[in-house]
């Protein structure tokens, strides 16, 4: 078990003390992992852990425990089944997660040290290209988010849109290429919750795609909603 990942293995209360003692003097939170190598729930936490070692970095140690063998470790933490993980800071118990229980644990560790910095990079580059949605529906008074561009549309309903925009006495207006940027693709069908291209925009907000693009070309209200 402890040969799969890098962490630090405790054999003895007294190896245990060195850990915590340095952690705490670091400010590091630690993860203690009560195993056994004829557990199945133990083998089946390890990609939990590994996860949790890449996701906190040097804001938490994982340190591994064979249950049976340093017995003195189980004994101080009264350890009745494994797996076990035990949260320790500054050198005290302060939470606990008995047998195979990821979210417990993940939301146990968020609870203790906050998000992960993969979390909070995560929620950043988010934040970001929601920034980007948001300046590119208002790019432009109307906004025709599409498949290949207004003189060389790459799918037919593109190309209707494009007529309808015409048609409605709209010759110029900003456009984007989703199939250049997948991010921006699958990033504004999510903000927009429209699933399919092309999307309308006037003064940044959604109009709708293709088809109530040619209803309103139909019954005259796209040339109002554009101008008005």
């Amino acid at each position: 078990m402890q040969d799969r990942t890098n962490r630090v293995e405790a054999h003895s209360v007294t190896e245990l003390d060195a850990l915590l003692s340095s952690s705490a003097a670091s400010q590091q939170h630690v993860l203690l992992f009560f195993w056994a190598g004829w557990s199945e729930a133990c083998r089946d936490m390890e990609p939990v852990l590994q996860a949790v070692e890449v996701e906190y970095g040097s804001a938490l140690k994982v340190v591994g425990v064979e249950a049976e063998k340093a017995t003195d470790v189980s004994l101080r933490y009264a350890v009745q089944a494994v797996p076990l993980c035990i949260l320790v800071w500054q050198e005290k118990e302060v939470e606990r997660v008995q047998g195979m229980d990821p979210i417990e644990l993940q939301d146990k560790l968020a609870s203790r040290l906050g998000a992960s910095p993969i979390a909070e990079q995560g929620r950043a580059q988010k934040m970001s290209l929601d920034e980007r949605l948001d300046m590119l529906v208002n790019q432009s008074p109307v906004m025709l988010f599409m498949k290949g561009s207004p003189d060389a549309p790459r799918c037919g309903f593109s190309q209707q849109a494009v007529q309808a925009l015409r048609d409605a006495g709209c010759t110029a207006f900003g456009h984007f290429d989703i199939l250049e940027d997948q991010e921006v693709r699958q990033g504004l069908k999510e903000k927009s919750q429209w699933p399919t291209y092309p999307q309308l925009y006037v003064k940044g907000e959604l109009v709708g795609g293709c088809d109530i693009i040619l209803e309103m070309s139909k019954d005259g209200s796209l040339a109002e909603e554009i101008n008005k």
